[in-house]
């Protein structure tokens, strides 16, 4: 027997007689906690709960409305299958005017929902849109255009089904040619 098949067979041996410490030492441990249950089960048997405290009648505080998972869904897939054309339209606007197609970036748009559909307040939170390919001798130009757009787009959305309490969805997105 070479000493390399040495080691190997004595990392083996090494190996399964860990198991079978780690093994043991998990079924005693597994058997004092079944243990330490079932005493608190026994004191616990039948309806003798004397010993809990229980609150009847307390005050709630009011956690208001909540939004159906599906609902919320419904915003999420009307944002990007109908109304992500203004986001596209809006950043044309600051291609037109700085005269570069090469104009990317991302944004994070905060829009609050009436139980109607209709869009009452929108923010762009987050605006990181800039000139990718700079004309020779200049700088990154930020979109200016594009945040006042978006804004004025988003005031005009109407969502169907409507949520079922006023409801802010904020929406990332990426626009523009390096995307």
């Amino acid at each position: 027997m070479t000493s390399g098949t040495r080691i190997v067979s004595a990392c083996v041996v090494g190996l399964v007689a860990a198991s079978l410490a780690t093994g043991c030492a998990s079924k005693r441990r597994t058997e004092k906690q079944n243990t330490a249950e079932g005493e608190l089960f026994s004191q616990y048997d039948g309806e003798n709960y004397d010993d809990m405290e229980t609150v009847e009648g307390a005050e709630v505080e009011d956690q208001g409305g909540s939004v159906a998972p599906q609902t919320l869904q419904n915003i999420k897939d009307t944002i990007e299958n109908v109304y992500e054309r203004d986001f596209g339209r809006c950043l044309q606007k600051d291609m037109d005017e700085f005269e570069n197609r090469w104009i990317a970036g991302t944004f994070t748009l905060s829009v609050t929902i009436n139980v109607e559909g209709k869009v009452i307040g929108a923010e762009l939170t987050q605006v990181d849109i800039e000139e990718r390919k700079v004309p020779k001798g200049g700088s990154a130009r930020k979109a200016v255009i594009f945040p006042g757009c978006v804004e004025e787009s988003a005031y005009k959305w109407e969502f169907d089904p409507p949520p079922e309490v006023e409801y802010t969805h904020t929406y990332s997105g990426k626009v523009g040619e390096a995307f």
